[in-house]
């Protein structure tokens, strides 16, 4: 299992798809006061937690997974994935572990820093300006999965650099997250919904330190 395919099944090196169906509501708010409202409430955040249903495609194929994410600043993030398979992907500044129920090695990747990871979520991680971070910043038309969300979306500066050409964002009247869509450079799609939230809870740094289960190996991962 490389890296590679860890960051495609997650979405994190993705981007361009189809334009989503068009159904949402108009905006109730201005976008600069939820864009505002929203980086103040994540930058307050250290610690933060919730379950996940990830929906990806990809030409004719489908996959859902579920589990548990948890983030950390700075630059910590740990998905569980508990459903079809259980395997873990965590993420700890530099160091990448990755690892699926069953495999006789986990990988432990070196990279530069979080941003290597080319994926809107690595915003959650630090200190989030959407404004600057994105371009083409606006209301979308994208169907929200809950109703009564507001649904938001922006490009990156360089979509072949970022891996993926466009993010939508769907916010709720509390200014919660509850799902992030990445369209991918090649048509994929990757469709995080959150549920459960849980801002600023008690999390342990030892949380994103993998140890390998007895007799499992740990490896070099690729680039």
């Amino acid at each position: 299992m490389t890296l590679r395919w860890t960051i495609a099944l997650l979405g994190f090196a993705l981007g361009g798809s189809a334009a989503p169906r068009q159904l949402a509501p108009p905006p109730r708010v201005p976008l600069a006061e939820l864009v505002a409202t929203l980086d103040g409430r994540y930058n307050s955040m250290q610690s933060w937690q919730a379950d996940f249903v990830q929906l990806y495609t990809a030409d004719l194929q489908s996959r859902r997974e579920s589990g548990h994410l948890y983030l950390q600043k700075p630059g910590r993030m740990r998905w569980d994935y508990r459903q079809p398979v259980a395997k873990q992907f965590i993420v700890n500044g530099n160091r990448v572990w990755q690892y699926t129920a069953g495999d006789p090695t986990a990988t432990l990747t070196q990279i530069n820093d979080v941003n290597d990871l080319r994926t809107p979520l690595r915003y959650l991680l630090g200190h989030t300006q959407l404004e600057r971070e994105l371009d083409d910043l606006a209301y979308s038309a994208l169907a929200p999965w809950i109703s009564g969300d507001a649904v938001i979306s922006g490009k990156p500066h360089q979509a072949d650099v970022a891996g993926w050409s466009q993010v939508w964002f769907e916010v709720s009247p509390a200014y919660e997250l509850d799902r992030i869509v990445i369209a991918g450079l090649d048509g994929s799609r990757n469709d995080i919904r959150l549920s459960h939230i849980q801002p600023n809870s008690r999390i342990s740094s030892k949380w994103f330190v993998f140890t390998p289960p007895p007799g499992v190996r740990l490896v070099a991962g690729g680039q």
